[in-house]
């Protein structure tokens, strides 16, 4: 589920302000821009920020966004002890904190959509509204090939990080899409905000599995882009940006399929 991430800022990114948030545990970096009800990004595994970068300029039209790297990924730190969905829930109070928000509204892509379902669930009165976009609940929930990459280099990880840290570190990162997958089908019932569940037609996860967490979640709403990847984001980006700003809006232009 890997995507080539450009390390040279693009032009948009540049624009933002990049701001070093201070924990018990390490610094968390994000990036904030636009004015408005909070928006905040969480990116995938084994990125960071910039995967929005069809995403800033158009959001900071409407929201104030704040495009965090999670924990581990790109500038924030990785910390001690054990990566957790837990742990990263704990981060995004933190960001709330340090803005003095008390809610927000939260777009996640692939596993920083499956932190939002966790973060919804667990903190709905932090939660305003939710798009999660290729998300999954359980494991197999991602289609064999994918599922078989995730499994390939968390053993290899494994095998490395006796000898190399940053491997390590890189274990527990790949982990929050297998062992760490800390959501269940009560998580999801137990999610109250209006949420859009999103997914491309050739998504690395099962169509069958997304429409359970449209399912599951009841205040929700759910778009199947045709011909669409997991990336849909970035390669079909001027559509999901309308019709997920429509759906933050409330806007009457918003259809789902």
């Amino acid at each position: 589920m890997d995507i080539e991430i450009n390390n040279k800022n693009s032009k948009d990114d540049d624009l933002l302000k990049g701001i070093s948030i201070k924990t018990e545990d390490g610094n968390l970096y994000c990036k904030v821009s636009g004015m408005g009800d909070p928006l905040l990004l969480l990116h995938g595994n084994r990125e960071n920020h910039q995967i929005f970068e069809h995403q800033f300029s158009y959001f900071s039209k409407h929201f104030q966004v704040i495009a965090l790297d999670t924990r581990g990924h790109g500038r924030s730190d990785h910390g001690k002890g054990l990566l957790t969905f837990q742990k990263i829930a704990q981060d995004i109070l933190a960001v709330l904190r340090y803005f003095n928000l008390s809610t927000v509204n939260i777009i996640g892509f692939s596993d920083g959509g499956n932190i939002a379902l966790y973060f919804g669930s667990h903190y709905p009165e932090n939660v305003t509204k939710l798009i999660v976009i290729g998300a999954n609940y359980k494991v197999n929930g991602l289609k064999k090939n994918s599922l078989a990459e995730v499994k390939r280099d968390y053993v290899l990880f494994t095998v490395l990080g006796r000898f190399y840290m940053k491997a390590a570190r890189k274990r527990q990162i790949i982990d929050l899409m297998w062992h760490q997958l800390d959501l269940n089908s009560a998580v999801l019932t137990a999610i109250e905000a209006p949420t859009l569940i999103v997914a491309g037609e050739n998504d690395v996860i099962k169509e069958s599995h997304t429409r359970k967490i449209h399912e599951l979640i009841a205040n929700s709403e759910l778009v199947i882009v045709p011909k669409a990847s997991h990336f849909l984001m970035v390669e079909r980006y001027e559509e999901f940006n309308q019709f997920a700003t429509a759906f933050l809006l409330n806007e009457k232009r918003f259809n789902k399929n």
